[in-house]
């Protein structure tokens, strides 16, 4: 009796790993078939993105002329040769809101599974409650979209939405078990040179991260920081991998495009 109850585990255990592998397989196969909108991040933000006013001096519509340099930034998640886009920039340069942007898009026009990787789990609760929660708020499309938060399962709903089609995960870096979970057709990690380099025997949590989207063809993996220690920073090594574009302004004597350097401006 025991060795039959026992026999009947293994083989469950199994089935569930197959049926997991499966519906991985099948989902990925969808997301790579499915025909996406012609509309791209940019143009979605500025059609339908509403900043909320407790994260922003400039709330309401989302302006791309307010911020020209970001145009190009969102709109690499839409070119098939693009798999990485990584976003070495200072403090408060809107890469939270260009990251929202993306995700936004994701969620109305090509919805996916998603996950959210930032430096501690705290961090990740912090960002779902205010920021993320506040984007599906008060933006339209995206709230008709997304399930409504249950205040009995408070907890799961804050690290874990979904919609039509697809899902966000958030996690940090600190808790490698919530990165092996299934695979992931879209990885944003943001302030990576926060996360820690290695967590435990489990290793580095962005390459972590990076391996549950290697089922999908067509994934994109977005990374964002401001950069720490030269020679040791993520976002330093990844951009230093990339083909390095900077944003160009023009001279305000001559009109010369350059890259901004404050004594000459």
């Amino acid at each position: 009796m025991f060795k039959e109850n026992f026999d009947n585990e293994i083989i469950h255990e199994y089935y569930e790993i197959f049926k997991q592998n499966l519906e991985e397989l099948i989902e990925s196969g969808r997301s790579a078939l499915r025909p996406v909108p012609k509309i791209t991040v940019s143009e979605w933000a500025d059609k339908y993105r509403i900043v909320s006013s407790e994260v922003s001096a400039y709330p309401g519509k989302w302006n791309n002329k307010r911020v020209p340099f970001a145009v190009e930034i969102m709109d690499s998640v839409n070119d098939p040769q693009v798999e990485g886009i990584y976003i070495w920039g200072s403090a408060q340069v809107v890469k939270t809101e260009i990251i929202n942007n993306i995700i936004g898009y994701f969620i109305h026009i090509d919805p996916s599974p998603m996950m959210v990787l930032h430096p501690t789990i705290d961090m990740a609760r912090a960002y779902s409650r205010e920021k993320l929660r506040y984007m599906i708020r008060d933006t339209p499309v995206l709230k008709d979209r997304v399930s409504k938060e249950r205040s009995r399962d408070s907890e799961n709903a804050t690290l874990h939405k979904s919609f039509v089609g697809g899902s966000i995960d958030l996690a940090g870096g600190n808790t490698p078990n919530a990165l092996a979970q299934r695979s992931k057709r879209v990885l944003v990690v943001d302030d990576a040179d926060r996360i820690p380099q290695s967590v435990g025997d489990e290793g580095d949590p962005v390459l972590l991260a990076e391996k549950r989207t290697q089922t999908f063809p067509n994934r994109k993996i977005i990374i964002a920081s401001t950069c720490t220690v030269k020679g040791k920073s993520r976002i330093e090594s990844r951009y230093s991998d990339s083909d390095m574009r900077k944003p160009y302004v023009p001279c305000t004597k001559c009109g010369h495009y350059q890259i901004l350097n404050f004594k000459n401006s």
